[in-house]
């Protein structure tokens, strides 16, 4: 019985690494239109994973709009086809630590979509119109963080009557907050790879911290680790920028 499961479970991983490897090559080289078909078949199916294959739908459209953006080249293609594969094993029940791969899935999806941002406004004029583009990008990335929430809502530690409520309302600042720290990298005089990290950097302490103090409360270790890895972090990316005034 043993060796029966094994072999299942050798044959569900190599299924799913030939899908991510398919999603990755058609990527690089089909039209995006025909590209978005594939993706959504080698996603959608089997069906009788609905379930999960809703509860990781946030993540997989956020990874097809980043592609959509990205130039076509084969690290991208690669990067792309990682993604898609740690979405397909949370999505099967494959992973052990769901949580921690949760986790770094967002974080993955987070800097992207920040590279693709700062990417198409380096070197623009600061209009009105970044203005309106930081909305939604911070709005994704919110996103983000609720469909985080929302797969491991059994874990929030408050009670079911305001654990809605309090999750929501969480989202909504973590929102706000998002969209703070993309302005502030836009003032920035540096080029868009260290736009690019001072965002991320900020944003990965929000989403590590907001799922922490839903789910069991942030220790106090904790909290002064992540801050001081974070801005330990910032110091070194600042300090080795070159800045343009």
């Amino acid at each position: 019985m043993e060796e029966k499961l094994r072999s299942i479970s050798k044959r569900i991983h190599w299924s799913l690494a030939l899908r991510a490897a398919v999603f990755a090559g058609a990527w690089l080289v089909l039209p995006y239109w025909l590209f978005f078909l594939i993706a959504l078949w080698l996603y959608a199916v089997p069906a009788f994973q609905g379930g999960q294959t809703r509860r990781l739908a946030v993540p997989f459209f956020v990874l097809l709009a980043v592609s959509f953006f990205e130039a076509q080249g084969a690290l991208a293609a690669v990067i792309f086809g990682a993604i898609f594969y740690l979405i397909l094993l949370i999505r099967a029940l494959i992973v052990i630590d769901r949580r921690s791969a949760y986790e770094f899935l967002v974080l993955m999806l987070s800097f992207l979509l920040l590279r693709e941002f700062y990417t198409a406004w380096n070197g623009g004029p600061f209009t009105g119109a970044v203005m309106w583009w930081v909305i939604p990008a911070a709005g994704t990335l919110a996103l983000l963080l609720r469909s985080y929430l929302r797969y491991f809502d059994e874990d929030i530690a408050v009670p079911d009557a305001g654990a809605r409520a309090v999750a929501r309302a969480s989202v909504w600042l973590s929102f706000l907050l998002f969209w703070q720290v993309m302005i502030a990298a836009l003032f920035l005089p540096l080029d868009f790879v260290y736009q690019t990290v001072v965002a991320f950097l900020a944003s990965t302490l929000i989403i590590e911290l907001v799922p922490a103090h839903l789910m069991g409360g942030v220790a106090r270790e904790k909290l002064l680790t992540a801050a001081t890895a974070v801005f330990a972090l910032l110091v070194i990316t600042l300090a080795s920028a070159r800045w343009g005034m």
